[in-house]
């Protein structure tokens, strides 16, 4: 038993059968991973194999407490509290354990309590999730003496595998699945167990896609120029500028395969005057004017679910003003006014053939929700028999059907999605009858309409219906009673449902 007096006092131990690290590696190590705000002391107990780590802080001992596991170069090692019981199991350690691929119609409440069973029995606990339940935690007691959970079949056919993923996973074994050796060393398997990948190809059960952690990513940019299409409108024009439409392109590289999908971000326009404006100076740290408008239209727009799995997201900013700087001098000519780009930030990340199924699966699974949520508002718009379970169940396989994911066609999928839909028809007639009347189609038509120009851009509010601003030859409506200006297209789709002005609530005649 170990002295225990102290009560900022933590003990560690390897979880190995081969020959841990030296002791000045170990602590090394740790000091670099835990980063304490106060001293801390180690000492390595010799008769047990252990080691003592003292902090001056409490927060330092919750806190290391709170983000195991850990391992130094690769071997685990058991972190726990030397006041927690008078007896410390080494043989159990607290896990980050991530589950993926699970499909979108089992992220509920519902089903919580039997992926928190198949997680971790009843030493499971919800953490929360990621990127529209991409990713689900859970806080996780294991046993090391047991292999790794690998995951778990969904249906009965059992043809689609929900992954788990274990944060911060040192070296194990790719034959069995156990924590302390790696596969070179395994005494217990012989072969490495398989699973199904997909319909044509299996898999071995365990592997380095077990792990779960930031994305090692490469980024580079591409700044495209796209042909103006403002016309005359740019003669209205007072001083030159760009006008940028901002796109990040995510590539999965599995071998020579690559998937990639395309996410738009934002579009803004930038006076060629701010690369030539002078520095300015906040918080000891300089930047030009070019630099924190570019900085603030990427970084600040783009969604946390998007960059958030990406480690060390690297700043392009600087490399896109000196892009930026040579395109203001070799394009511009003297009457330009008006240059519209395209940037492209292309990141690029190392995918293991599992992972890379696993993302395929995501994007299929959310093409189908796409789908049947047009479906759905299709049959609203329609008056069609929303209570009818088979009508949307034969619909729902058609869909699936059509877009050739024959996969996704099993009978628990279908049933469950069909339910589903029914209720979300339901809700959705519901609420839309709830809607205020629209407004009379020959009162909107006969809005004010205009085509943007220069000096609007400078004057006008950005669009309280989308939010983005207005922009050069785009259309816009006011209102002729209260002066507010939106966008021609939000405006219009706003008067289908409602007749009310979204900004000071004057009401137009209502369509009889």
């Amino acid at each position: 038993m170990l002295d225990g007096s102290s009560p900022h006092r933590l003990v560690g131990k390897f979880f190995t059968n081969s020959t841990p690290p030296s002791n000045a590696e170990t602590e090394e190590t740790l000091r670099n991973q835990w980063v304490p705000s106060g001293d801390m002391t180690v000492q390595k107990r010799d008769d047990d194999d252990t080691f003592l780590f003292e902090f001056i802080q409490k927060t330092d001992k919750d806190k290391i407490l709170k983000k195991r596991p850990y391992n130094v170069n690769g071997v685990h090692m058991v972190i726990k509290d030397l006041n927690s019981s008078d007896s410390i199991d080494f043989t159990w350690d607290s896990f980050v354990v991530v589950v993926v691929g699970l499909p979108s119609y089992l992220c509920n409440h519902d089903f919580l309590p039997t992926l928190k069973y198949r997680v971790g029995h009843n030493k499971a606990v919800f953490c929360g999730t990621h990127n529209n339940n991409r990713f689900i935690f859970f806080q996780v007691d294991i046993d090391l003496k047991k292999p790794l959970r690998p995951g778990f079949y969904l249906g009965r056919n059992q043809n689609r595998f929900v992954e788990f993923k274990y944060w911060n996973l040192g070296d194990f074994c790719y034959n069995c699945g156990m924590v302390g050796h790696v596969k070179g060393d395994c005494v217990h398997v012989k072969f490495p167990k398989q699973r199904a990948l997909n319909d044509t190809s299996r898999t071995h059960v365990y592997g380095p896609w077990l792990r779960h952690s930031f994305i090692e990513t490469s980024c580079q940019i591409n700044l495209m120029r796209l042909p103006n299409d403002v016309g005359e409108c740019e003669k209205s024009l007072s001083y030159p500028q760009f006008f940028i439409e901002v796109e990040f392109k995510i590539l999965s590289v599995c071998d020579t395969i690559t998937e990639s999908a395309i996410r738009p971000i934002s579009r803004f326009r930038f006076p060629c005057s701010y690369l030539y404006a002078e520095p300015e100076s906040t918080d000891c740290v300089t930047t030009s004017k070019a630099y924190k408008v570019i900085r603030k239209e990427i970084y600040e727009k783009t969604p946390s679910s998007l960059l958030g799995c990406f480690k060390h997201m690297p700043d392009v900013t600087e490399s896109l003003v000196e892009e930026l700087k040579l395109i203001k001098k070799d394009k511009f000519s003297c009457d330009d006014k008006w240059l519209t780009l395209k940037l492209q930030i292309i990141l690029q990340y190392p995918s293991t053939h599992v992972d890379h199924e696993t993302l395929l699966s995501i994007f299929r699974e959310r093409s189908i929700e796409r789908n049947i949520s047009n479906l759905i508002n299709k049959r609203v718009e329609n008056n069609e028999n929303l209570l009818s379970l088979s009508s949307w169940q034969d619909q729902i396989r058609e869909v699936i059907s059509e877009m050739g994911f024959t996969r996704y066609m099993h009978h628990s999928y279908v049933s469950r999605r069909a339910d589903k839909a029914r209720m979300e028809s339901i809700q959705l007639e519901i609420s839309s009858s709830r809607c205020s009347v629209p407004a009379d189609r020959s009162a909107v038509s006969e809005l004010e309409r205009f085509k943007v120009l220069g000096p609007d851009m400078d004057r006008l509010e950005p669009c309280v219906i989308c939010t983005e601003e207005m922009f050069l030859a785009e259309e816009a409506t006011i209102m002729h009673c209260c002066s507010h200006v939106f966008h021609s297209s939000c405006i219009e789709k706003w008067f289908h449902v409602g007749h009310i002005c979204p900004l000071c609530g004057f009401k137009l005649p209502l369509q009889k």
